[in-house]
């Protein structure tokens, strides 16, 4: 077996992660969420940052001791068999696939203030393309597809140097609007609701559909890069670790100043109904607003070349995830083969129709990460159940980072995800079942005819998950009927995530089954190594 290349030190690592969770949330996320909560947006930003926070040092332990192509979607498979690992690869492609188009979207929402033909408005405020914004869209994708199979390599060769500006870009930006028009009154004032007009229910929702969440989204690329690390044991955690705090840190100075350097002459109705004329990108506004041309300039070059970086890197992450699928006979094994270039571009094709189609039910950046928030965090509840299988099923594997206190942080880690999904809202949870129970129903009716091994009761805690969770979305009150008194539905949710946790633990594969199905792993990536020359 074929070692993989070790180059990757810790600031490698860390800016892996950095680079991936700074795309376009710091631009529209504080908007949004200060929409949603008032100033006490940033409690949501703080809870957020540590929910993920609990959720990514599971990844921290299992990409140190399993670092495998392709991150949580292949320990979901060697802990859980063939249906749990689809359904997580299956969470984890469209992750990044739905990452691309927020990114394409949050570009084109920004180029509007030059090109309104662009965007239009619709009645809730959001910002939809029209028919020459989703031309656009379409060209865009298909300079990303180019790129990505022709050029990734080098991309990704000069992500430090785009980390570094998005870095000094924020910090520019959060130092000035500091300067220039900060004031303490705008957090308490009692005209517009006070610190938290619409309370923790308001907190909650700013979470999942202002986008607190979806900054966070790119965490995980670290812990995907851990078989390139050269101190795995040490850089994986430090690199997960650090760049959530660090991140939250960012993001909380971001949202701060943007509350702070508001006017209450700018807001006749109230947090909820803020908005900038003829500026659908919030901190391009608010420098519009303060007169700093220099910083609407900055802050619009920042808002163009930021997002289409981050697509670009995501698009070819949803290649080598797809890559993965089809080497774990999700997809057909022909569609996993690679060119001339080394990058399988029948799969970087077939991204295309599906992306675009993103932009049809999702016509704004904050419903597609809303959407998004919940796909992604889907992927997020394997971490947990998958760390305390893989103790068990491999005893004896070489663990470097051993996450403390597994036992209790696990399974608040595992309600945390069940929570974050819940407070998307029934608008995006039932699109959520339907997309998860579509897909699992047609993999299980596809296999099973032939006969195929699929480890389906592997799978048989993540149905009731899945099910309970959208039945509680539709009888609470994030878009639901109401029925569930607020505060009730937040215990019932964490309730019934706890018992679907305990109820997986015990449906893990048995340690023979585990290890054949990472020795497959390995060997797959041995005959690409043979075939491509790594």
């Amino acid at each position: 077996m074929t070692p993989p290349r070790r180059h990757l030190g810790l600031i490698g690592m860390l800016f892996a992660s950095i680079g991936g969770i700074l795309g376009s949330g710091w631009l529209f996320g504080p908007l949004y969420a200060v929409q949603l909560a008032g100033p006490a947006a940033l409690v949501a930003w703080a809870i957020g940052g540590l929910a993920i926070l609990f959720i990514a040092v599971t990844f921290a332990e299992l990409s140190a001791s399993l670092p495998l192509n392709g991150g949580i979607a292949r320990h979901a498979l060697v802990a859980y068999g063939q249906t749990t690992g689809f359904l997580t690869s299956l969470a984890a492609w469209l992750t990044f696939t739905v990452i691309v188009a927020a990114e394409v979207q949050a570009v084109l929402q920004y180029a509007s203030i030059y090109w309104p033909w662009l965007t239009s408005t619709s009645h809730d405020g959001t910002h939809p393309l029209t028919g020459w914004g989703f031309t656009v869209a379409a060209v865009l994708w298909i300079l990303f597809s180019i790129v990505t199979w022709v050029g990734v390599r080098l991309f990704a060769q000069v992500n430090g140097v785009l980390t570094w500006i998005k870095v000094g870009l924020i910090l520019i930006v959060t130092i000035s609007l500091y300067a220039m028009a900060f004031e303490w009154t705008m957090f308490d004032d009692l005209k517009e609701g006070g610190f938290a007009p619409d309370g923790w229910n308001g907190i909650f929702r700013a979470m999942a559909y202002g986008g607190v969440i979806y900054a966070f989204t790119g965490f995980q690329h670290s812990a995907i890069a851990a078989g390139e690390s050269r101190h795995p044991h040490r850089d994986v955690p430090l690199a997960v670790i650090g760049s959530i705090l660090i991140c939250t840190i960012l993001y909380l100075a971001v949202q701060l100043v943007f509350i702070g350097a508001m006017r209450q002459t700018e807001m006749p109705h109230g947090w909820a109904h803020l908005t900038f004329k003829d500026q659908v990108g919030p901190l391009a506004g608010l420098a519009t607003m303060l007169g700093a041309t220099w910083l609407f300039i900055l802050v619009f070059a920042g808002a163009i070349a930021s997002p289409l970086g981050a697509g670009l890197i995501n698009l070819g992450s949803s290649a080598r995830i797809a890559q993965g699928m089809s080497h774990d006979q999700y997809l057909p094994a022909r569609a996993g083969k690679v060119g001339r270039f080394h990058t399988p571009g029948l799969l970087i094709a077939l991204s295309f129709p599906i992306g675009l189609f993103l932009f049809l039910p999702f016509p704004g950046w904050q419903d597609l990460v809303a959407f998004l928030a919940s796909v992604v965090v889907v992927s997020y509840a394997t971490g947990p159940i998958c760390l305390m299988a893989l103790r068990k099923q491999l005893p004896d594997h070489t663990r470097p980072f051993q996450l403390p206190l597994a036992a209790l942080i696990c399974p608040i880690a595992f309600m945390i995800c069940g929570l974050l999904i819940y407070w998307a809202g029934w608008a995006i949870v039932w699109k959520l079942g339907i997309t998860f129970g579509g897909c699992g129903l047609a993999f299980v009716a596809i296999k099973l005819p032939r006969h195929q091994k699929i480890d389906f009761a592997g799978s048989l805690w993540l149905w009731p998950f899945l099910a309970g969770i959208v039945l509680l979305a539709w009888l609470g009150g994030h878009g639901g009927i109401d029925a569930i008194p607020f505060g009730w539905d937040i215990a019932a949710v964490a309730g019934w995530s706890l018992i679907c946790y305990f109820l997986a633990l015990p449906l893990k594969l048995s340690a023979r089954q585990a290890q054949s199905h990472l020795d497959g792993i390995h060997e797959a990536r041995d005959r690409q190594i043979a075939d491509f020359g790594g």
